[in-house]
C-alpha cells in the first residue's frame, strides 16, 4: 500500500501502518522466511492467503498438495463468513468439493471437514443448482451446516493454518511452475 492511501485511514496508527506494508512486501516477494516472522496469526493467515491466491492467479495447476489445501481451507472459510458454503461448493470450486473435505481434515479442521461432508451429500449428485432440487427440510438443513461451520467448530482457523503451514514449511517455498501446454 502507498504511503498515501494510508491518508485515507487516519485512526491507523503508525505501527499498524508499517505492519501491513511489510505483510505486503513479504506478500510481493513470496518471502517464506519472514512470513513466519510475522507476530500475529491473522497477519500471517492474510499474508499467506495472499500468496496462495496470486500463485494460483499465475496458474491454478502450481499448487502442491500443502498449497492447495490451505488455499481451499482458506477460500472455504471466506466462503462461510462472506456468503454461504454453498458458494464454495457449487460456485466458486465446484471442482474441488470433495477435496475440500480432505483439506479441512490434514489442517486440522476435523469438525469443520465433517460438516462440509454433509453438505456435500445434500447437493444433487447431477451437480445441479441446490434450490432447483431442494425442499424445505433440505434447505434447512444447509442453513444449519453453513451457521454451525461459521461459527469455527475447531477454533481460530488462523491458529490451524499456522500450525500446518509450520510443519509443512518447506512445501511453501516458492513454485516452480508447470507447464501445463501441451
Amino acid at each position: 500500500m502507498e504511503k498515501e492511501s494510508f491518508s485515507a485511514l487516519s485512526w491507523m496508527t503508525e505501527e499498524m501502518k508499517d505492519a501491513i506494508r511489510d505483510r505486503e512486501k513479504i506478500v510481493q516477494e513470496e518471502n517464506i522466511e519472514k512470513l513466519f516472522s510475522l507476530r500475529d496469526n491473522s497477519d500471517f493467515s492474510i499474508a499467506l492467503y495472499e500468496i496462495l491466491v496470486n500463485r494460483h492467479d499465475k496458474n491454478p495447476n502450481s499448487l502442491n498438495q500443502i498449497q492447495l489445501n490451505l488455499f481451499l481451507s482458506m477460500h472455504m472459510e471466506n466462503a462461510g463468513q462472506a456468503d454461504s458454503i454453498l458458494s464454495f461448493l457449487q460456485e466458486r470450486f465446484p471442482e474441488h468439493k470433495e477435496q475440500i473435505v480432505k483439506s479441512l481434515n490434514e489442517i486440522g479442521a476435523i469438525k469443520s471437514s465433517k460438516i462440509i461432508k454433509q453438505a456435500i451429500e445434500l447437493l444433487p449428485e447431477n451437480d445441479s443448482w441446490f434450490f432447483d432440487s431442494s425442499d424445505e427440510n433440505s434447505e434447512r438443513i444447509m442453513m444449519k451446516l453453513d451457521s454451525e461451520f461459521s461459527n469455527y467448530p475447531d477454533g481460530p482457523m488462523e491458529d490451524l493454518y499456522f500450525k500446518y503451514a509450520e510443519k509443512h514449511k518447506n512445501k511453501l517455498e516458492k513454485p516452480t511452475y508447470k507447464n501445463t501446454y501441451k
